[in-house]
């Protein structure tokens, strides 16, 4: 088992849900365009909603084999910046398949910003500002020094775990 200190994996985070000293820390590695991770929401979602769990996000964009992964990524943390990231994520995740390899990928993601009630000027500018690649290039660094395989990867307090255990792992640190 990996075990990572739980600092180094929350420091500079900003999808976050949950308090500080909540007892169980939830971590997931995600790419947005990665269907496994798409196929993990659920359970993260479901996590979010948990009492006592503190829920990090953190983008780890796999561009080797997504295409539109790095500018999806910026595409949620541009909408996150406007107040509405997770928000922003949900629709990228759930328009996945139509976005994935479209050749009209800026103007649907801007659709997407509109849908949710983000100004399109303002999201264009933020989204394909330095500060929105600094923020995805500060957790791809993370991933990658962390030799992450492929995602979704989650961590439940600094200990890597599979997909299909982290909710039962969670429920259990959770009833101690």
């Amino acid at each position: 088992m990996v075990k990572v200190d739980i600092t180094k994996l929350t420091e500079g985070a900003g999808l976050v849900t949950g308090k500080d000293d909540a007892k169980v820390v939830v971590v997931e590695f995600s790419d947005v365009q990665c269907p496994a991770c798409r196929d993990a929401e659920p359970i993260s979602k479901e996590l979010r909603q948990m009492e006592n769990v503190k829920f990090v996000y953190r983008q780890f964009p796999l561009i080797n084999i997504h295409k539109n992964a790095w500018r999806g990524a910026r595409a949620v943390e541009a909408g996150r910046l406007m107040g509405k990231g997770w928000e922003m994520l949900a629709i990228m995740f759930d328009k996945q398949k139509e976005w994935a390899d479209s050749g009209k990928f800026d103007e649907m993601v801007v659709g997407y910003a509109k849908n949710i009630g983000l100004d399109e000027n303002e999201f264009r500018t933020k989204w394909v500002s330095e500060e929105t690649d600094k923020l995805v290039s500060v957790d791809s660094v993370l991933g990658g020094t962390l030799k992450l395989s492929g995602t979704p990867t989650f961590f439940v307090n600094g200990e890597q775990v599979a997909t299909t255990f982290v909710i039962s792992t969670v429920k259990d640190l959770l009833s101690k």
